[in-house]
């Protein structure tokens, strides 16, 4: 894909326009480009959303065709799933109604006080009625981790080994001291996930019986929760119905730029 943004030579960030009841205004990016022209855009314009690198949604399925690539990517999960553990996965709600308007959530706002063309979808919750042995934990992520990676979105990674954790050793410590207090270090509870820039799955195993507190088993049996399964689920953000065009040509200026802070809540 050929950029229309390429080498910069320089970039300001610049706040401009005034403040309307309070509200931040939008920042302008003011850059030189390769031909010496001066560019200035304002991300007020940006059809993404603050901290979403827009550029990796070209060329992504919109709203109207994710359904058969969501469709495909959630049940070679569920069957790699059953598979390795030996126990079924059902849909939390039935399967037709796993893409219903009511699953789908419009961005309000940029985040720069403009209009996002970007949609989430939130469906296809599956979960199993028991976990297996903790012995075969690590045989269930990898099979689940082959199809994460064979759609492209790459493997799934455990939360207590990601890179916000690793980079927090208050909050890593504070996690395995609540979850990994099992002989050895070993943790009752996996959690992974794996985010495209498009696509994401979550997916969890636990045996909360295993926490060798008792407070885990208290709060699920509190809770009406399972004390042992296997869950995953699948969201994307994606560009809205009919919207691909005009995303592609209103994402063109900011191709290449380093995204300002949002300035709106929205």
């Amino acid at each position: 894909m050929t950029r229309l943004v390429g080498v910069f030579l320089v970039v300001a960030v610049l706040l401009t326009g005034c403040s309307v009841f309070g509200a931040a205004p939008s920042p302008t990016t003011t850059y030189t480009d390769t031909q010496g022209q001066q560019i200035t855009v304002d991300w007020v314009d940006y059809p993404a959303d603050a901290g979403v690198d827009g550029e990796v949604l070209l060329g992504r399925a919109d709203q109207t065709r994710l359904e058969p690539e969501a469709r495909e990517l959630v049940g070679d999960l569920r069957a790699a799933i059953t598979d390795a553990s030996g126990l079924a996965m059902a849909s939390t709600e039935a399967e037709r109604e796993w893409f219903k308007s009511e699953n789908w959530f419009p961005s309000g706002g940029n985040g720069y006080g403009g209009e996002s063309l970007l949609i989430t979808l939130n469906c296809c919750d599956f979960t199993t009625n028991a976990a297996p042995g903790r012995a075969q934990w690590q045989s269930v992520l990898d099979a689940a981790s082959e199809v994460t990676v064979a759609a492209g979105l790459g493997p799934l990674v455990l939360e207590q080994d990601s890179p916000a954790m690793r980079a927090d050793p208050e909050w890593s410590q504070s996690y395995r001291d609540q979850y990994c207090n099992l002989e050895g270090g070993e943790c009752w509870v996996w959690r992974a996930s794996v985010y495209d820039g498009v696509q994401w799955v979550s997916f969890t195993i636990e045996n909360v019986a295993l926490d060798p507190t008792g407070v885990a088993a208290t709060e699920a049996e509190k809770f009406d929760r399972p004390l042992d399964s296997i869950m995953f689920s699948y969201g994307a953000t994606v560009v809205r119905s009919g919207k691909s065009n005009d995303y592609a040509r209103a994402i063109q200026p900011f191709l290449g730029l380093v995204q300002p802070a949002s300035t709106t809540s929205d």
